[in-house]
């Protein structure tokens, strides 16, 4: 997969995880708290191999944490098969808008983490969702720890900086002292 930043004018809006039944539908995870208003959606482009290529859509309809999507150009398990872990895409224009205080969650993931005091802890690899709110997995070498996306923790996002500045909870790095290449 090529850099999740390297689209101006597409979003990242899920990912294929496999495939269902064997008509060449796929089960996708969807990046969003509004995934009914996707369920129009005509076209969403396909990236494979760091190649973009429309898809027109047949049928979408939810499923248990994402969606089934049949594609008019997918007709067999096969096609689906291999295209595990690709993205799908959305103009922009096509997103649902955004409140004041919402952000893509996909557009936290490689932003440096720092405490408050200036020192990096490591990059945002994923992110989970949980019933009360999402959870940031930072990746530090080879050493991860989990951040929860709560006001007290995370003390300050600047997108265009990428960067995240958190007051970590007890116990919440110390792992990561002790395994990590990098100083804390």
């Amino acid at each position: 997969m090529s850099d999740l930043s390297d689209y101006d004018e597409l979003t990242w809006v899920a990912t294929i995880v496999g495939a269902h039944g064997i008509k060449g539908a796929v089960k996708a995870k969807y990046f969003s708290d509004a995934p009914e208003y996707y369920l129009k959606v005509k076209i969403f482009f396909l990236e494979t191999a760091g190649q973009l290529r429309s898809l027109n859509v047949l049928q979408i309809r939810p499923a248990k944490n994402g969606w089934i999507i049949l594609f008019e150009e997918l007709d067999s398990r096969n096609d689906v098969e291999k295209l595990k872990g690709c993205r799908l895409l959305l103009p922009d224009d096509q997103l649902k808008p955004l409140e004041s205080n919402e952000v893509f969650v996909h557009q936290l993931i490689g932003c440096s983490v720092e405490d408050q005091k200036g020192r990096i802890l490591g990059k945002i690899s994923d992110f989970l969702e949980t019933g009360a709110n999402n959870v940031f997995e930072v990746q530090n070498g080879t050493s991860k720890f989990m951040v929860p996306d709560v006001p007290h923790v995370v003390l300050e996002l600047d997108l265009e900086a990428q960067q995240m500045i958190i007051d970590p909870l007890p116990g919440m790095i110390e792992k990561v002292d002790q395994e990590s290449d990098v100083a804390l």
